[in-house]
């Protein structure tokens, strides 16, 4: 896992914090700085916000010798009991990360100022998903007056060395921002290109010889839980990206060749390789077969043979291990995992390359050159002519190569595909002074795809059983094949009957069995048996059955007025197929006429048919387009609505 902004976005293990941070609440009481009680004075903007930034407030000093000196000052006011997570005071190190300073102060809800003892801030290590070891530890306290109406402040400073000569500034967040300020005090004669992303450009003003200052002010937070469909927070939010240097610095999008001037010297090294990786690979496969059948043997043996672990020490969030580590070891981070990937590839004639992207979609923007990212993949160099219909994640750089893009870390999307949540994002192709922004393919809905077929019996007491079949490929059925691959038979069991709880109040699964679930290439297949009481409702000499068993193909969505884009997590094309054979003596009186809806991103079509005592439902739902502009959100619901009435709508069954 990479970071945003060079320091890890960890889930800090708080709990159990407090009570570290408390034994013997002595806090002083005494004056909190000028500058926290400047910031309490502001007004907090009109809203339900939790809480407020009344300040953010950092200053970076260069030293042209080689290293970057980062003050942060935050104050943040409390304005319901939800907002105290967002008033943790919280400052990162780690091995190459001096924390030189950590101050904390508050001013409680009725005016009372307290400093946080040095002895009562405690220190811990970060916690992350797949990390066995990180050096990035931080430190933290718990507040006095950190109550609804109470102020929190606190300053730190650390220093580091200076590696790319990049700076984010990330003004925009979670809560809304009164005033926020960002400062850079640079060497006499250096050079900087300050790139705005999702907010107007600010001019700095020079306070001191090459010492700029920017400020921005009312800035509103993003919050998108609530709203259905919606991008990702971080899409969203504003940013500032402050690239300096000794030497000249180029303008606008070409900064990436400067990204990757900075970054392939420290990545590619990695990649060299002993013999045994060598043999490995080519005990794999052939160096003179197919090349795709030499992409699938490597990525295969990687998905399945390398596992996600994470070691991180000092720039080790940007930098790989070496391939040989990895390969010995059986485990790597994502970084890790395509490294070792280029190094088995090139031993059998693939050339590649890594992609920076963020596994949200629309954080990394093409025009805002930027180590943003937290996610590596690859970017393995197609032959010239060469050609292969399962090859669709293609991109083309700006010099006419192709390139197949690959995310081995992802174990369950086959090469030739990319998982959903990358899709028509922004990768950085790591190529030197040829380094570019590329978008990432969005692969059409016949690349991830869902079958559902079953037969039914239904009985003349309206009780249904059955047997059905499910069929996931591509990118639906990633999760699928996770679920069955990570957990027993019980949990799996436990995760289909919540799923039939949606289409039916009692049911009983009287059988259960899966495919292979590793062999990608095909689609992932579940069948179960059902056993449904009262399915079909009895109305005197009369049945009344909805044909659409089971599944929905129907959103929830709301009808509050929409002022953001929509945003799917992929395109998908779902069918089904249900037979249910009428109990003896019943014949069809009556079927729902057939539906078809089409619209420019969705299309959607479902009949019935009576055939030889049965009742067959078929239907087709196909979703065309990633993204909708806000204005089309009336057509979603409209669309949505039809759906939800035709999968709810009811045959009729007569008995003479």
């Amino acid at each position: 896992m990479l970071s945003r902004t060079g320091m890890k976005l960890a889930g800090c293990a708080l709990l159990g914090l407090t009570a570290l941070a408390c034994g013997g609440k002595a806090w002083a009481s005494d004056a909190v700085p000028d500058w926290v009680t400047a910031a309490a004075a502001e007004k907090s903007p009109a809203g339900n916000a939790k809480a407020v930034v009344l300040l953010e407030d950092r200053l970076l000093e260069v030293d042209a010798a080689g290293k970057i000196r980062l003050r942060t000052r935050m104050v943040v006011r409390i304005v319901r009991p939800q907002g105290r997570e967002y008033a943790r005071p919280i400052a990162y190190m780690r091995s190459d990360r001096k924390l030189l300073s950590f101050h904390v102060w508050s001013i409680s809800p009725d005016g009372h100022p307290f400093k946080v003892k040095d002895n009562q801030i405690v220190e811990a290590g970060s916690e992350e998903w797949g990390i066995l070891y990180d050096d990035v530890r931080f430190r933290t306290a718990e507040v006095p007056g950190a109550d609804p109406g109470g102020v929190v402040a606190w300053e730190s400073t650390v220093e580091e060395p200076l590696y790319s000569g990049e700076t984010d500034w990330e003004f925009q967040g979670e809560i809304p921002q009164v005033r926020s300020v960002f400062e850079a005090d640079l060497p006499a004669g250096w050079q900087y290109r300050a790139l705005w992303c999702r907010h107007p450009s600010v001019a700095p003003t020079e306070v001191a010889p090459n010492h700029w200052r920017w400020e921005v002010r009312d800035v509103p937070g993003i919050h998108l839980d609530d709203i259905p469909l919606a991008p990702s927070d971080e899409s969203l939010m504003g940013r500032m990206t402050l690239h300096y240097a000794a030497s000249p610095l180029p303008d606008g999008p070409a900064l990436w060749s400067r990204i990757g001037d900075w970054y392939l010297p420290l990545a590619e090294p990695k990649t060299e390789a002993p013999s045994e990786i060598a043999t490995e690979s080519r005990q794999l496969v052939s160096p003179d077969a197919d090349f795709l059948d030499r992409v699938d043997k490597v990525s295969t043996f990687l998905q399945q043979q390398i596992r996600y672990v994470g070691i991180e020490i000092g720039v080790g969030g940007y930098i790989p291990h070496a391939a040989t580590d990895t390969y010995r070891n059986r485990y790597g981070d994502c970084k890790d995992k395509a490294t070792l990937l280029l190094a088995m590839l090139n031993a059998v004639g693939v050339r590649g390359t890594w992609v920076m992207v963020d596994t949200e979609r629309g954080v990394v923007d093409a025009e805002t050159p930027s180590l943003i990212g937290n996610h590596m993949i690859a970017a393995i160099e197609i032959p010239k002519g060469y050609e292969n219909p399962r090859m669709k994640a293609v991109v083309t750089a700006k010099n006419g190569q192709r390139y197949l893009i690959f995310d081995p870390t992802n174990e369950y999307v086959p090469a030739g595909l990319i998982p959903a949540y990358l899709q028509g994002g922004v990768g950085i192709l790591m190529a030197g002074a040829g380094t570019e922004a590329v978008t990432l393919p969005v692969l059409g809905p016949e690349t991830s795809t869902t079958e559902r077929t079953a037969e039914f019996e239904l009985g003349t007491d309206g009780s249904l059983k059955g047997d059905v079949k499910v069929e996931r490929f591509g990118s639906l059925a990633s999760g699928m094949r996770r679920l069955y691959t990570m957990h027993d038979q019980k949990e799996t069991r436990e995760s289909l009957e919540k799923s039939l709880r949606s289409d039916f109040p009692e049911f009983d699964v009287t059988s259960q069995k899966t495919g292979d679930v590793r062999t990608l290439e095909k689609p992932f297949a579940v069948e179960y048996g059902v056993s449904v009481p009262g399915y079909a409702r009895q109305a005197g000499n009369f049945l009344l059955l909805r044909p659409r068993v089971l599944g929905s193909d129907a959103m929830a969505i709301g009808d509050a007025p929409r002022a953001l884009p929509i945003e799917f997590s992929g395109l998908e094309e779902r069918k089904d197929t249900f037979t249910v054979k009428l109990p003896a003596g019943y014949s069809v009186d009556e079927v729902p006429e057939p539906v078809h809806l089409e619209t420019d991103f969705a299309t959607y079509d479902s009949s019935v048919e009576v055939k030889s005592g049965e009742v067959v439902y078929h239907r087709d739902y196909r979703l065309k387009k990633l993204e909708l502009a806000a204005g089309d959100y009336a057509t979603l619901e409209k669309l949505e609505g039809a759906i939800n009435a035709d999968e709810n709508r009811s045959a009729v069954l007569k008995k003479p």
